[in-house]
């Protein structure tokens, strides 16, 4: 061991000339010393240790007269480059006195302290990494330190030890300030080792139950140190007597307590004295002695030997005969210095509040009764569920079937389980107290005690089923509070549809399907999007047993889209309806769509459902063509289930028709035409329901005598394909008769508001 000068760490190795450096960083570093450009930074020597190369330099920081920390005008600094070149290079003090201060590794007895010169990976810094850049680093932490400015006010406090890549999963119970941290044992799961580093996950035993071939053999023991003022970074404890060392400043009692610990396990039921134990050591810190705990640090350690080689090394029992006899008195001489202990780097369990805070929003608890758990329904709940929104219960019938690997969110290793029951099994475990529950059931059949309690716990049922029967029977026939959503894609797969009732539902889900359909029929760009693309491909015998052609990274695309908008939406209290068209390249447009409120007027035993806009634009159309009469054609759909007619839109008044003041004759010019583009423009959902025309100003709307003979036609023609006969008469002052008959006819009146 060569001694470089008094009052430096001595360095053993073999001198080098500058010229026969091998590792191309420090020749690199050499060269930029030799250019002149660094005057504040000298080249004492050059060393080889084993496979490291060391520079030594003498570093001229700029130090105030009245530094905080006592950093020398001229600090020795040994830096070693690693062949490897995979990690940050060592940057060593060589002063034994260098001050402790924040951002240091306190290495082992006898060894120089190491700076932390960069608080970013070096994989990230290695492509922009050069020598002279780590040079003027090195002198700008020398100078800060010498000010007391290194480590921030605002930053994060100094961590008690340098990470190791072990790494081990708690319950953030342990990570909590002001916790009462309980004693039940944790159950440490082994998880896995990758490239030498291993994982495990601890849970409380109420919590979770472990598959006995996972279970590592620890029992646990937590323990919470006195609080501490954040300093360096130090090499960690390396058994019970060092731990019990580093704790000493502001912690005695901790060997006593482990003591005391392991003397109850012992006495209880069920003891096994070849676990091994994990220690889990909480350090309330404090950013100076006078303020209050700002975080609590939590660390891990693995002990090497088993619980009987710890009590025999703390003096509590002896082995005798291959029995534990206690000892009495405890021989205190006895404090743990041979009791190997490996540190492990604990990481916080996700929670609902983290993971929202991850995902760079707030954690949301509604209550969310979500149907249909198909290849967008999967995605768009996974996706909510990860970013801490939501509690939900999943109602879904279906199995999960080969087919469905192709784009669900579900592993092919699932195949033959109920979706919704897969679904929550998979992301039960998310993070802690995930609320999720699944029921297998056909929400168009009788509704269980289950499934009631659940739409009557909900604040919004979302569909996910792509079935309009579903849609409308969610709307019309569930007695709750909940607001309603819909979400689905359409044949093609190219754009995804929201349907989005008000929080006070004055619009319902049926109701927005008829707006949704009147945009369809006039927006231009929205003609092909109900029209199927590509063959179904059939999976199995039954007739219905088909599927369509879909990619997954597009139903992905709308997942992320349609997730994203289910959270906002709820967020807000109106109505929305939204259309997200996805071109070939997955570039996206949206169209909002403009809603109207309605008017539902009953009719017999008949509920006819018309838009105020439908109302106004016959309005307009009759004071336009006054004196005469007008009319034209009612389109929409009915609901012979819930005996509803809902007049989607209407045709004006063909080209050949007879209007007078007296009469109107409705031509039949285009109407062909205009029906079979409206009948495929909206997947023959919007039909063909009756006649419209107006009269005169200074007469009623209720039928005139040529009116009932019209209308007896009509009625004739509609009873032919079970359907019933629809006349609206607009007269003046806004007000609009509806006639609807079938077996028994029926008027009622409806006025738009002034």
């Amino acid at each position: 061991m060569e001694l470089l000068e008094m009052g430096y760490y001595p360095l053993s190795g073999e001198p080098v000339e500058a010229g026969s450096l091998a590792v191309p960083k420090a020749v690199e570093l050499v060269q930029a010393l030799q250019s002149q450009g660094l005057q504040y930074i000298r080249l004492v020597n050059c060393l080889r240790v084993e496979e490291y190369e060391f520079i030594v330099v003498d570093v001229e920081p700029e130090v105030p007269q009245y530094p905080v920390h006592e950093v020398q005008n001229v600090e020795r600094i040994a830096i070693g480059f690693n062949p490897a070149d995979i990690e940050h290079q060592l940057v060593w003090a060589l002063r034994e006195d260098f001050p402790l201060v924040p951002h240091l590794h306190f290495g082992r007895e006898g060894m120089p302290r190491s700076l932390c010169l960069y608080q970013i990976a070096y994989a990230d810094l290695k492509p922009t990494w050069t020598a002279a850049a780590l040079l003027q680093q090195l002198q700008r932490w020398l100078t800060q330190t010498a000010r007391g400015e290194l480590h921030a006010a605002d930053q994060a406090l100094e961590q008690a030890f340098y990470a190791p890549p072990e790494r081990l999963v708690l319950p953030t119970i342990v990570f909590a300030p002001d916790a009462a941290i309980t004693q039940e044992p944790l159950h440490v799961r082994f998880v896995s080792t990758v490239l030498g580093k291993t994982t495990l996950v601890a849970s409380y035993a109420s919590a979770a139950s472990v598959p006995e071939d996972q279970q590592a053999k620890f029992t646990s023991f937590v323990y919470t140190a006195s609080p501490q003022v954040h300093g360096l970074i130090r090499e960690q404890p390396r058994t019970i007597a060092e731990l019990q060392a580093y704790l000493s400043g502001s912690d005695v009692d901790f060997t006593n307590a482990l003591r005391r610990y392991l003397s109850d396990l012992k006495a209880a039921p069920g003891f096994n004295r070849s676990l091994q134990l994990l220690i889990i050591v909480r350090l309330p810190k404090l950013r100076t002695a006078t303020e209050a705990i700002e975080t609590v640090e939590v660390w891990a350690f693995a002990s090497v030997g088993t619980l009987a080689e710890l009590g025999t090394d703390l003096g509590i029992w002896t082995m005798h005969e291959n029995l534990l006899a206690d000892l009495y008195p405890i021989d205190f001489a006895c404090t743990g210095q041979h009791s190997k202990l490996e540190l492990l780097s604990p990481v916080r369990a996700l929670t609902r509040d983290l993971a929202a805070a991850y995902n760079g929003l707030l954690p949301t608890t509604t209550r969310f009764v979500a149907v249909g758990a198909g290849s967008l329904g999967s995605q768009v709940v996974n996706n909510l569920v990860r970013a801490g929104q939501g509690n939900w219960v999943w109602l879904d019938e279906d199995q999960y079937l080969p087919h469905n690997a192709a784009r669900h969110y579900l592993p092919s290793s699932l195949v033959g389980l109920g979706k919704a029951h897969a679904m929550v099994s998979l992301l039960k475990n998310t993070y802690e107290k995930t609320d999720l529950r699944a029921i297998a059931a056909n929400v168009l059949h009788s509704a269980s005690a289950q499934v009631m309690t659940a739409y009557n716990a909900a604040e919004v049922i979302l569909d996910m089923s792509a079935s309009v029967a579903v849609a409308r029977h969610l709307a019309l026939d569930i007695e709750s509070l909940a607001r309603r959503l819909s979400l689905f894609l359409n044949p093609s797969g190219t754009d995804l549809v929201l349907l989005a009732e008000p929080q006070d539902r004055s619009l319902r889900l049926d109701q927005l399907e008829m707006e949704y359909y009147r945009a369809l029929l006039r927006q231009s760009h929205l003609q092909q999007h109900l029209l199927t693309a590509g063959q179904p491909i059939r999976y199995s015998h039954a007739c219905r047993d088909v599927s369509v052609q879909l990619p997954q990274d597009q139903a992905a695309l709308h997942a992320a889209i349609g997730a994203r908008a289910v959270r906002t939406s709820v967020a807000e209290p109106g109505a929305r309806i939204k259309i997200w068209r996805a071109q070939p390249d997955l570039t996206v447009a949206a169209d909002e769509i403009e809603i109207s409120p309605y008017a539902e007027i009953t009719v017999g035993s008949w509920t006819v459902a018309v838009p105020h806009q439908v109302l106004r634009e016959i309005s307009e159309q009759r004071q336009a063509h006054l004196p005469n009469e007008t009319g034209g054609i009612l389109v929409g759909v009915f609901d012979t289930q819930h005996r509803r007619v809902y007049i989607v839109d209407h045709i004006l008044s063909p080209a050949d028709s007879q209007e007078s003041p007296i009469a109107y004759i409705r031509g039949v010019e285009g109407i062909p035409e205009e029906l079979a583009r409206i009948g495929e423009c909206t997947g023959r959902q919007v039909v063909y329901v009756g006649e419209w025309h107006s009269h005169p100003n200074g007469y009623s709307t209720r039928l005139s005598e040529d009116d009932k003979r019209l209308f007896a036609t009509l009625q004739r023609e509609s009873q032919a394909g079970g359907l019933p006969a629809v006349m609206a008469i607009a007269g003046e002052h806004g007000t609009t008769s509806w006639y609807v008959a079938d077996i028994a006819a029926g008027r009622g009146e409806h006025k738009l508001p002034s």
